[in-house]
């Protein structure tokens, strides 16, 4: 598949199948977060944790769950997908620039995710949540001194990716 094309399938997946992706796309989706450009190179502030163990995601999932603000119903925030990728960083650094590198390896992630033909969302705002539960976390085996800055789920989506129309979406002032 062609850079092109990957980008014109890239979207939001929020309904997945149960099927679980194979060890070697896992693979090719961490490869494909190692190469993420990190501000002068340093990679030994991130890390990566893969979670796929059912029982453990779910507790994650346990763990994530939102109250729609509309409905007031529970909402499964990783949209019932069988794998997570956490990125945490260790000594945050006065002006946050791992909140950039975090940003660059999800989007190789998602973009990794959407060559191979799966879905994939990232995940933001219910990590809160996750942080705040202490047994849960102890569980993610995190390296002292880290913490979760982002994740990003993959996984079958429920319906095919259709390519979007690429448009200029985002204002942008040509000097």
């Amino acid at each position: 598949m062609d850079f092109e094309q990957v980008l014109a399938l890239r979207q939001t997946t929020r309904k997945y199948t149960d099927q679980k992706v194979s060890d070697s796309d896992l693979e090719k989706i961490l490869q494909a977060a190692q190469t993420a450009p990190l501000a002068a190179g340093d990679d030994k502030t991130t890390h990566l944790t893969l979670v796929k163990d059912p029982a453990l995601m779910e507790e994650i999932r346990n763990a994530c769950m939102l109250t729609s603000r509309k409905t007031g119903e529970k909402i499964d925030a990783l949209y019932g997908v069988q794998a997570i990728i956490f990125v945490s960083a260790t000594d945050i650094s006065e002006d946050h620039i791992e909140y950039s590198n975090t940003g660059c390896v999800i989007e190789n992630i998602l973009l990794q995710a959407t060559a191979l033909g799966l879905g994939s969302t990232y995940i933001w705002g219910c990590l809160k949540k996750l942080r705040k539960n202490e047994e849960v976390m102890k569980k993610l085996c995190l390296p002292q001194g880290y913490e979760i800055l982002s994740a990003a789920v993959v996984g079958y989506p429920a319906q095919p990716l259709t390519p979007r129309k690429i448009s200029r979406k985002i204002s942008v002032t040509e000097l």
